[in-house]
């Protein structure tokens, strides 16, 4: 009871951010939550109509099953031996999602018939109600079966009628208490509905809401308001495949297919700076490899489409800054909680940054391994596993409950040219009366970063450098660090430093032992990454 009544504040700080839609949505979803499908049927007495949508670009192949109900997904597989399970929780609520979400329709080699059966199972799981109906991956599924039964051209009245009543949840069920990608998500989906059902109701409700989204979440300079790389690929993808087969229909909106089509290519644009030069790209935030598409593979897509960005953009509203030259690629995140209202999967990382020598990561971050509430998922979204500042341990930002943020610091960038970046947060103002500013130097063959903690409190504050487990770190002294035996980082004002393990994400559940850096410090401290 006490531990409750302490979390009020904290609880009050979150709040404090959400839109009254959702807060509004939340109270009608959980006082009447829909338990089965059923009565989202259409008339067995009226026929369906399913028209097929013409797809151009072929989806790239991946693996997730086999034929004796084995799956694969996120770095752990299960074998269903009594058949599956389709609310199965052992491996967390997002392993679940990737089983219903039905990408295996996709898979070359899988027999056919045992992607119908499953597909059957699964529907009639929801509509009896041994499987709760949740919109997200109704959506991503219903994709998937559009993009299957249009290429095979199949018409099963079982797998239709079930489809199209996931559909008729779905666009009773939009997830405004959410926001952000999940009601993009719904809206992708009911679009692709909307034509391949011709229900011209689903249609006209997806544009209303892409055109009111797609307005607000594509930021100016292209990035996805959500400042996650990896959801920003995952996000462009849906475009891409929006032009594709949307471009391939008849009696189409020609002023709302330009609407999508200038803003993919912002999103083209802004992805193709901030991915690095061997494809990868910065793990801010929630961001992890194995997810979404490669920016490899979205870049062709994009061509196929003949997508181009027509204005010249350069980052600016998202946050994020790159610097480059022939040596290294510098990624630094002055980047606020974003969205404001759906911070789920923000981290405490303001004037954090990631940097690449010679086409290699050097210092990285923790990264995302899981969205499983627990100590885990507290940890890499805490401060101390990205390459910024805390104070006495504590993070910038209140990130809690696995995909909540309560009190964060707010980002201000004073200086922005080539070769310096200044910003500063308040993150600690309130709590430790410090203002944390962060200077930037970029030169030829070294980038010097000077921490200032603006306060008149004699505290402790601690700089974070993580490296990348393909690093070889020797310690020379206490303020000379070689990495590789071809680059040095030095620290100057230091109280006195330390090597610690961590682990370090290569994917969802899956990690690797590396080694970081904290230095501890009081008001001024100065790091120089030099190659030799």
């Amino acid at each position: 009871m006490i531990a409750a009544i302490k979390k009020i504040p904290l609880i009050y700080r979150t709040i404090t951010y959400l839109k009254a839609v959702q807060l509004f949505y939340q109270l009608k979803y959980r006082l009447f939550g829909v338990t089965s499908l059923s009565r989202y049927y259409p008339d067995p007495k009226k026929e369906i109509k399913f028209k097929p949508l013409t797809f151009g670009v072929k989806l790239p192949d991946a693996y997730y099953a086999d034929e004796q109900a084995g799956f694969s997904f996120l770095n752990l597989k299960k074998k269903f031996n009594n058949g599956i399970d389709w609310n199965f929780q052992e491996f967390g609520k997002l392993w679940n999602y990737n089983l219903q979400y039905f990408n295996y329709l996709h898979q070359p080699g899988l027999n056919d018939s045992l992607k119908q059966g499953w597909l059957k199972e699964i529907g009639a799981w929801l509509k009896d109600g041994r499987l709760k109906p949740e919109p997200y991956p109704i959506s991503l599924r219903a994709m998937n079966v559009i993009r299957y039964l249009s290429e095979k051209e199949l018409h099963d009245i079982g797998i239709v009628s079930d489809i199209y009543a996931q559909l008729n949840y779905l666009g009773e069920n939009i997830e405004y208490h959410l926001l952000g990608n999940h009601l993009l998500e719904n809206a992708f989906a009911l679009m692709m509905g909307g034509r391949s059902f011709e229900n011209k109701r689903w249609e006209e409700k997806a544009k209303n809401i892409l055109y009111q989204q797609l307005d607000e979440q594509i930021l100016k300079d292209g990035g996805h308001f959500e400042l996650s790389p990896m959801y920003h690929q995952i996000i462009f993808f849906r475009m891409l495949e929006l032009i594709d087969w949307y471009s391939n229909s008849s009696n189409i909106d020609v002023d709302f297919l330009e609407f999508v089509k200038e803003k993919a290519g912002k999103m083209l644009s802004w992805l193709q700076i901030i991915t690095f030069q061997n494809g990868d790209i910065p793990h801010f935030n929630d961001s992890a490899n194995g997810i979404a598409c490669t920016s490899a593979e979205l870049f062709i897509f994009a061509e196929e489409l003949e997508l181009v960005c027509k204005d010249e953009i350069s980052l600016s509203e998202s946050g994020y800054r790159k610097f480059k030259n022939s040596k290294y690629e510098c990624i630094v995140d002055a980047a606020p909680i974003g969205a404001s209202y759906q911070p789920g999967h923000s981290h405490a990382d303001a004037l954090s940054f990631i940097l690449y020598v010679d086409g290699r990561p050097v210092l990285t971050e923790a990264g995302t391994s899981t969205y499983q509430i627990g100590a885990t998922r507290d940890i890499e979204r805490s401060t101390s596993s990205h390459n910024t500042v805390d104070i006495n341990g504590v993070s910038q930002s209140e990130v809690w409950g696995g995909f909540r943020v309560g009190g964060r610091a707010n980002v201000k960038i004073t200086t922005d040219k080539n070769d310096i970046f200044i910003a500063s947060h308040d993150g600690y103002k309130q709590k430790f009366n410090a203002v944390h500013q962060r200077e930037f130097n970029f030169g030829e063959s070294e980038v010097v970063i000077k921490d200032s903690i603006n306060t008149s409190s004699d505290i402790v504050s601690s700089a974070y450098f993580h490296f990348h487990p393909d690093c070889e770190i020797v310690q020379q002294d206490n303020k000379n660090f070689m990495i590789n035996s071809r680059h040095k980082l030095s620290i100057e004002n230091a109280d006195n430093s330390e090597l610690k393990k961590f682990n370090y994400s290569t994917g969802f559940n899956q990690c690797r032992t590396s080694v970081g850096l904290a230095v501890h410090f009081r008001k001024h401290l100065e790091t120089c990454v030099s190659f030799l």
